[in-house]
């Protein structure tokens, strides 16, 4: 038989539960404690959040991954038989399996975010000091640390706060190549920037109910869209395996969002990225749901209306629910896209002439003098010079 039974579902779950918490702690330790690792932070100079985050993407890539590979065998399988009651095995055991890692992110993402406030928090206490004179350690690095990067990115060499952040090295150094997307900000998965609670901290609780569309999306998918669809309602499998073939354009989303941690943002890859997530975005996610539609709508032999009114209301509100977000998620990758490739002229000019609020030039990749007679280079790094 297909089916699966409650308690072997049960112990599929508790193992994706297992795999994708012991992946994660592998990732953090791998980037907080081992050599190669502290060797990358510095580097690209990653704050804890950031590492979190990177993590927390690379989980998901991998998790969409296996979600896609199923589908795509499901599909492969079930639907040369019958489109709308197939079954297969495969669907089911991945379906319980799955359904963890949604309720495990939804936990990974809250600890991204507070880790992100207490970041946020340590760089308004470096960078609201009332003279900025950042003191240089024996090792070259300033007593900013792995946060060097949001000070000396944010102040020019007259100690002035800039608006061009995004000076590069001529010489093509790569460690200066680096360009932080949020050079004095810290901002969250949307796009928006983290808002510091009046406490310091963040609820659980707080934090679902501020995010309500992803948090929507992943009870949703995590509970009806795999629990349900499998285990309760048995066949269709066929139609189900284009919703987890949708998973194939979040490793492009995961890779950007890593680029752009990364500071890669105006490099090629990123660029190249972006056009793959958003062409395997709208095709996966946007006109997946039309056509899947259609093919229904031909299987029952009735017109693509009469098929979607004829559906259940549970049905219905179902498909809302998943498609919805993905028109809200698109609209924003659009947005990012637009701002990349068509940038404003007043961006263009600020970037090529490096000014600062006070419309004074910054060196660009070159050494200049804080007031205090620290040497500060455009590309983050402060090093103590003997005056003569």
């Amino acid at each position: 038989t297909d089916r699966i039974s409650l308690q072997r579902g049960l112990f599929l779950s508790s193992l994706g539960f297992i795999y994708f918490i012991s992946l994660t702690d592998f990732c953090n330790k791998y980037l907080l404690e081992t050599s190669h690792g502290i060797k990358f932070r510095k580097k690209y100079r990653l704050m804890m959040s950031d590492v979190l985050d990177m993590t927390n993407k690379i989980v998901s890539a991998i998790q969409a991954s296996f979600s896609f590979l199923v589908g795509l065998i499901v599909c492969k399988s079930t639907c040369s038989k019958t489109f709308v009651y197939a079954s297969h095995c495969l669907m089911e055991g991945y379906g319980w399996f799955g359904t963890a890692y949604f309720m495990y992110d939804i936990w990974s993402m809250y600890q991204v975010h507070t880790q992100k406030i207490a970041d946020k928090l340590k760089l308004m206490k470096i960078t609201s000091s009332a003279s900025f004179t950042p003191k240089p350690l024996a090792n070259g690095q300033s007593n900013g640390g792995l946060y060097d990067k949001h000070i000396a990115r944010t102040f020019g060499a007259n100690g002035k706060r800039l608006i061009a952040l995004n000076e590069t090295d001529t010489n093509g150094n790569d460690d200066m190549q680096h360009i932080r997307h949020h050079e004095d900000e810290i901002y969250d998965y949307d796009g928006e920037t983290v808002q510091i609670p009046e406490n310091g901290k963040w609820g659980f609780f707080k934090y679902v109910f501020t995010h309500p569309v992803m948090m929507i999306h992943h009870i949703f998918v995590g509970t009806v869209g795999f629990l349900v669809v499998t285990y309760i309602r048995g066949g269709g499998h066929c139609i189900y395996s284009y919703m987890f073939m949708m998973e194939f354009s979040t490793p492009f989303v995961s890779l950007r969002s890593i680029l752009s941690t990364l500071g890669l943002k105006e490099s090629r890859p990123y660029i190249v990225n972006g056009l793959v997530m958003l062409f395997s975005f709208f095709v996966c996610r946007v006109i997946m749901w039309p056509y899947v539609m259609w093919r229904y709508s031909v299987e029952i032999n009735t017109t693509f209306w009469q098929a979607m009114v004829g559906l259940p209301i549970g049905c219905i509100f179902g498909i809302l629910v998943l498609f919805l977000p993905q028109l809200y998620w698109f609209f924003l990758m659009s947005k990012g896209a637009m701002k990349v490739f068509f940038p404003t002229k007043t961006s263009k000019k600020l970037t090529a002439n490096g000014m600062d609020t006070n419309n004074s030039k910054v060196s660009n990749g070159k050494a200049a003098k804080l007031p205090n007679g620290t040497a500060y280079t455009t590309n983050a790094s402060l090093v103590e010079n003997e005056t003569t």
